[in-house]
């Protein structure tokens, strides 16, 4: 069964974590998600535990209890399916790089159909 665990304090370390666990054993993986700007850990993790019945009596004791100064949330990790991708940033150097997107700039007929050059 997969947790989530939230509002975890970013200066628990991975083994504390584990720790906490411990008596849920045995932690099949442990994944503490780190902000891709500075790397320093997010505030949640997720923990995968060996079967049903022990998650649901890790969630049952470890909900709303005190970690590292702060009151954890714990529970069942809800799957999220496909995620589309961030959109990307465009920074100062694309536009000056030369990366363009093409332009259609063709004029149109009296429809409003671009009108299609002949080569010659």
């Amino acid at each position: 069964m997969k947790l989530f665990v939230g509002n975890l304090s970013k200066d628990a370390t991975e083994p504390e974590v584990r720790e906490l666990f411990s008596p849920y054993e045995p932690v099949l993986e442990l994944h503490r998600p780190r902000d891709r700007e500075t790397g320093s850990p997010r505030g949640f993790a997720f923990v995968t535990l060996a079967d049903r019945d022990v998650g649901e009596k890790a969630i049952e004791a470890l909900n709303d209890s005190e970690f590292a100064g702060r009151k954890l949330s714990v529970n069942e990790a809800e799957d999220r399916g496909f995620r589309r991708p961030a959109p990307r940033i465009h920074e100062e150097d694309d536009i000056t790089s030369g990366k363009t997107k093409p332009v259609d700039d063709r004029p149109t007929d009296r429809t409003g159909k671009k009108v299609r050059y002949k080569s010659i």
